[in-house]
């Protein structure tokens, strides 16, 4: 079902995000913190919606759009993260973007020509530098499939990660139980079951503040992009 969410003040999110985050993501299991240090994070394709013209507006907070005061549609959803090498060091100072569609399945750009509803409250595209824990944060809305007939794309946000010491890394971001997950194409070219794991994040229902959200924990490994 979707909903108009109630979140806190957007200058209070942005400004305790690296905190919030760096005590989120060292609280991982130790399964995942291992299974990081093993596989490297598998790219994806860019896809045709990477926002050449990009938005006014491209902080880490996609809900809302400038000081509008208007939240988008939809679930919330905190993505969290490290950039890691595999030997498990941070990645500090790397370039994290992230675009997706909104909640009912329509990305933030002219060129989806599709016919389900645009949210004017809704970013699509944001970006954040890690710190020097390699920590990323993103609040978002939790993004709707998409397609027709023998097309469909199952819920996803795209990721792009660059930086100076390493080539760019492109891929995608899945979520566990959602039934596309079986027949989405992109996720499903990966044959190894276990890189593909790599890309399917766990949604866990936190509260911030009053509100209460998804969070999801995406550690990313850098591997062959690296010097």
């Amino acid at each position: 079902m979707i909903r108009q969410c109630r979140t806190p003040k957007r200058r209070e999110f942005l400004t305790g995000i690296t905190t919030v985050s760096a005590a989120t993501i060292f609280s991982s299991t130790l399964q995942n913190q291992a299974l990081a240090r093993i596989l490297s994070t598998p790219p994806q394709t860019e896809g045709p919606f990477y926002p050449v013209l990009k938005p006014l507006d491209q902080d880490a907070d996609l809900t809302m759009v400038g000081n509008s005061g208007k939240r988008a549609t939809g679930d919330l959803l905190l993505v969290q993260g490290q950039v890691l090498t595999p030997n498990d060091s941070p990645v500090a100072n790397a370039l994290v973007e992230i675009w997706q569609t909104n909640a009912w399945g329509r990305y933030q750009d002219r060129r989806d020509r599709s016919d389900v509803p645009w949210d004017q409250n809704f970013q699509g595209y944001g970006h954040v530098t890690t710190d020097a824990n390699g920590a990323y944060a993103f609040r978002t809305i939790r993004p709707a499939g998409y397609g027709q007939g023998y097309f469909r794309r199952t819920p996803h946000i795209h990721f792009r990660i660059s930086g100076r010491q390493f080539d760019r890394l492109t891929t995608q971001m899945y979520f566990a139980g959602e039934p596309e997950n079986a027949n989405d194409g992109p996720l499903n070219r990966i044959s190894d079951s276990a890189k593909r794991q790599r890309l399917i994040v766990d949604l866990q229902q936190v509260q911030e503040q009053e509100t209460r959200m998804w969070r999801g924990l995406f550690n990313i490994v850098l591997g062959k992009n690296l010097p």
